[in-house]
């Protein structure tokens, strides 16, 4: 039997972030008759360190408390023995990890973009040791083809550059019968009525997730609906969640806008809600836009990112210029109003993710792909 091959993803923290989570459904699903996968965050104590342990995901350094140095050590022992294939998710475990991959000589050393690269006007000498890095990378992966495009505008090699998008368990989007039941209970338990259109925004409180825009299309709405929609706002606060209570009190919507923190019943709430909103200002690709979609919920979304990658505007939802409130409570408004068109779009978009973004074939790409630059390096190092 061949020897697996293994596998050390880097990652900056295991808290509870979108590419976090895509980790979470990814790693457990890899073939363990095919990859050793180790997981190695550069700090330790990260909310979902007991959930991917709990998966049987080997986390390195669980007990290390020593910061990122302790972490980058141990890292670069583990490089030194085991000789793996790295994988570096978001840009500090880029840096660093693949960094130390090349100086330790890790077998292959991969990269993966999750957003766009406007954080690099932010951080000048990263990102021009990101663009040194690129041209050393066995393969540089983006999850929209708008990353892809950056990571090519950067100087990446065209030819080693990969296009892998997210992919979800849309089995764990209730749908059917099994739907009506969660949508009552969950209803049932916040005290909204059946009849009340329910809004749904997971993303973490972040300014550039478009929150503001979001609570201003609300207050856009006024007479133009029926009755003002609920609007739940699921996602941790990373800074923004003080001046968003102020400008809901200020907008006087504090008796529709539930702020909800960071939940784990993502798909018990989605299956009480009746739209989907992401109002970004920029994006990679939103696992949040493809669970809307999977649980049946017609989505209105910002064009930024891949989001109109995954949402067909006029099909599964609405496509609308980011920083727009007016354009993003127009499209509000006609599922507001249309019972109908949430329906049929919902199920489309159902059908979109269940095609075009599962988990099976998310993984089923990483996988080709490990075994592909594996296999590679292997023929090289022979020839030599």
């Amino acid at each position: 039997m061949r020897a697996r091959i293994p596998l050390t993803t880097v990652i900056r923290s295991l808290d509870c972030g979108g590419t976090e989570k895509h980790l979470l459904q990814v790693l457990p699903l890899l073939d363990e008759t095919r990859f050793d996968v180790r997981l190695h965050p550069l700090h330790c104590g990260g909310r979902l360190t007991d959930d991917f342990v709990r998966k049987g995901v080997s986390v390195v350094g669980t007990a290390n408390s020593g910061g990122r140095m302790s972490g980058l050590l141990s890292l670069a022992s583990s490089i030194l023995r085991v000789r793996p294939l790295v994988h570096c998710f978001l840009p500090e475990a880029y840096m660093f990890g693949a960094s130390l991959g090349l100086m330790f000589g890790a077998r292959s050393v991969v990269m993966s973009r999750r957003s766009r690269n406007h954080y690099q006007s932010r951080h000048p000498v990263a990102a021009w040791l990101e663009r040194r890095l690129h041209k050393r990378m066995d393969a540089l992966l983006g999850n929209s083809r708008a990353v892809v495009q950056d990571l090519i505008d950067e100087g990446a090699p065209p030819d080693r550059v990969r296009l892998i998008y997210n992919g979800i368990d849309v089995g764990r989007f209730a749908a059917g019968g099994v739907r009506l039941e969660r949508r009552r209970a969950v209803r049932t338990e916040h005290g909204l009525l059946d009849e009340r259109v329910v809004l749904t925004c997971v993303a973490n409180l972040f300014p550039y997730k478009g929150h503001a825009d979001l609570l201003e299309a609300l207050a856009l709405l006024g007479a133009n609906v029926p009755a003002r929609p609920i609007l739940l706002v699921v996602g941790r606060d990373a800074g923004a969640r003080a001046a968003l209570e102020a400008q809901t009190a200020q907008l006087g919507l504090s008796e529709t806008v539930y702020f909800l923190g960071e939940r784990h019943d993502i798909p018990d709430l989605l299956a009480a809600s009746d739209v989907g909103v992401l109002a970004s200002h920029e994006e990679g690709f939103s696992n949040a836009v493809i669970e809307g979609m999977a649980a049946g919920l017609p989505m209105v979304v910002s064009n930024v990112g891949g989001n109109a990658e995954a949402v067909v505007d006029g099909e599964c939802g609405y496509v609308v210029p980011a920083r727009d409130p007016a354009a993003l409570a127009k499209a509000l408004a006609l599922l507001i109003d249309d019972a109908g068109r949430r329906q049929s779009m919902g199920e489309a978009g159902r059908k979109r993710v269940v095609a075009e973004f599962s988990i099976e074939a998310c993984v089923s790409a990483y996988e080709s792909l490990y075994e592909e630059l594996w296999e590679r390096r292997l023929s090289a190092l022979q020839a030599n």
